[in-house]
């Protein structure tokens, strides 16, 4: 029986590597190359034998897979991106995820414009006091 490893890449991570590569139309060596880490490397994570990369190859290899948010695979990766560490720890945040978990595709696209206009006004109304 194999041991699990420590940072062992999830099935989820490994899942949206290969669709954006099967998407993309890009092979294990394309994608290594362009992702900066080497293809004996790449071949390994995508069948568990090796620990996850950093969080900056992570980024690297949802941008070449033009994965969005690219944070995602960070997040099938089981690591929280620095710049929203600050916001999770808000007591209202886990609510609100609970709350939208269940939201179709259309009414959270609609939830995410209203909440950037919300942002928007509240940053104009600050910036005319």
């Amino acid at each position: 029986m194999r041991r699990r490893m420590k940072h062992e890449a999830s099935e989820g991570f490994v899942s949206l590597l290969r669709e954006g590569m099967e998407k993309r139309k890009i092979s294990l060596n394309q994608l290594a190359e362009r992702g900066g880490i080497s293809p004996a490397f790449l071949s390994r994570i995508l069948s568990r034998e090796r620990g996850l990369p950093s969080d900056k190859t992570i980024l690297r290899l949802a941008r070449v897979l033009n994965l969005e948010p690219a944070e995602r695979l960070l997040i099938e990766a089981g690591r929280i991106p620095d710049e929203l560490k600050p916001l999770l720890s808000r007591p209202q945040i886990p609510a609100l995820l609970r709350a939208t978990g269940t939201l179709s595709k259309p009414k959270m696209q609609e939830l995410v414009k209203t909440a950037e206009a919300l942002t928007l006004k509240q940053h104009r109304k600050r910036t005319r006091t």
